[in-house]
């Protein structure tokens, strides 16, 4: 009897043993929910094309401070579903690419719009694109096809990053925190006063273990215009990368710019002050990802919707016939390419569609994205509506078309309410109401992908 029971002892304590032991071994190890590919291609000009960001440039690149890059980071989630982020070292995201792009990655494997999101950098020392702000510039029909020619391989080129991000998936652990930076200055007069946003979201992609560190997605509401000469940079973003890719060989960096239409790097156009931000930014993630971050554990759900933001007015053939005949160059060409628009398509639209995204974990994170210089104003609303700490909102994504102001920016005038609309070539200032338009949406989609998760 004695025997019996001690023979029954052992057996229960071996079981026991074995149950802890496997236990820690997948608390060390943990299941492999999440995929996450990581991928980057180099996208610096081949040859010297114009410039975009400032309209007073009446030449081209003159050379390389260090390379463009486009990034991507493919993630699919525990139910299945994929998204991928798209990062680029670019000025703008013009509408013609992501939709050629988009269109190609759908029929090469099935992934949806709102499965894709495209950020950029939004430096002002990088290449002229196929979009309306170009038109700024005082390009010779040379120029001008030299820039095509890019815009056709970029195209190209942003289809295989994010097809090599795909082919990189292979289990994954994500995690996401937010840090914070200060160098991002309120740029509207009074200059120095007004909201701001100091945050920095960060999204680490590692290992299944966890020990090797694959990729990084970092932001920052900021205006990349340190730089103004004519060497082709990523700016502070593009030293930001390099800061992080240095000190950790195997990762993949990756910037997207916050709602910063209205923040200016201050003191600038040092190539030194460039790299000091760029340095203070990468510090900022680095502090997060050193500290316990929150591991991403819910599914993602994705919602992408086009919405008819109302130009205030359409200006007639003669009002454009009289820009033309204006003192004022910029007034000049907006009136020309409106003109030349007139005559391509009949008539000027009343609206313009408008992208806004959401990407939700659960009810981890939310991630919003909007198109054009979207002001500060928006950023704070949205994370204040959503929750603070788990609310991401980028802008300058899927369409740079022109500024995005709030209303109260708006309503003040100024650059980013009114005049920034001729050098972006657009009929007239927006119609009021759009921030409400435009936040009630993201709260619709915010809901649309709640039901989805469910």
């Amino acid at each position: 009897m004695i025997s019996v029971n001690l023979h029954r002892r052992s057996f229960f304590v071996t079981i026991v043993t074995l149950t802890l032991s496997l236990s820690g071994a997948a608390a060390t190890v943990p299941a492999a929910d999440w995929e996450a590919g990581v991928a980057k291609i180099v996208i610096t000009p081949e040859e010297p094309i114009f410039m975009d960001g400032y309209g007073g440039r009446d030449h081209p690149a003159e050379g390389t401070l260090h390379d463009l890059w486009a990034k991507a980071t493919a993630m699919k989630a525990p139910n299945g579903h994929t998204v991928v982020f798209v990062g680029l070292d670019l000025v703008g995201v013009p509408i013609k690419m992501t939709d050629f792009v988009s269109a190609e990655i759908e029929k090469r494997h099935g992934l949806k719009r709102d499965q894709l999101m495209y950020s950029c950098s939004h430096t002002h020392t990088g290449p002229a694109l196929d979009h309306n702000l170009s038109h700024m510039l005082d390009m010779s029909d040379e120029d001008w096809n030299k820039v095509l020619a890019y815009q056709d391989r970029l195209n190209r080129k942003v289809i295989t990053v994010i097809e090599q991000a795909l082919a990189d998936m292979k289990p994954a652990k994500l995690e996401f925190g937010n840090g914070r930076t200060n160098f991002a200055t309120p740029r509207r007069p009074p200059i120095g006063i007004g909201p701001y946003d100091h945050e920095v979201p960060v999204l680490k992609i590692s290992s299944l273990d966890g020990k090797t560190l694959r990729g990084l997605i970092f932001g920052y509401a900021c205006h990349s215009t340190v730089l103004s000469f004519y060497q082709f940079s990523g700016d502070y973003p593009g030293f930001a990368m390099i800061y992080l890719e240095e000190r950790h060989p195997d990762t993949v960096a990756m910037f997207f710019a916050g709602c910063g239409a209205d923040q200016n790097p201050l003191p600038r156009r040092k190539i030194e002050l460039a790299e000091k931000y760029g340095r203070m930014l990468g510090i900022a993630v680095e502090e997060v990802i050193r500290d316990p971050m929150t591991p991403l554990t819910e599914n993602v759900s994705s919602a992408f919707q086009n919405i008819d933001l109302a130009w205030d007015h359409v200006p007639t053939t003669e009002e454009l016939q009289a820009s033309v005949a204006s003192s004022n160059v910029y007034d000049q060409r907006r009136g020309k390419f409106l003109l030349d628009r007139i005559e391509k398509e009949g008539e000027l639209s009343p609206v313009y569609p408008y992208p806004v995204q959401v990407w939700r974990f659960g009810d981890q994170l939310t991630w919003v994205t909007l198109g054009g210089e979207v002001v500060v104003d928006y950023s704070i609303r949205i994370k204040a509506e959503l929750g603070q700490g788990k609310t991401w909102v980028t802008g300058y994504a899927n369409d740079v078309m022109c500024y995005i102001p709030s209303e109260r920016v708006l309503k003040e005038g100024g650059y980013e309410g009114a005049s920034s609309m001729i050098v972006y070539n657009q009929p007239s200032p927006w119609r009021t109401g759009l921030e409400d338009q435009i936040v009630e949406t993201v709260h619709a989609l915010f809901e649309k992908t709640r039901a989805k998760s469910e």
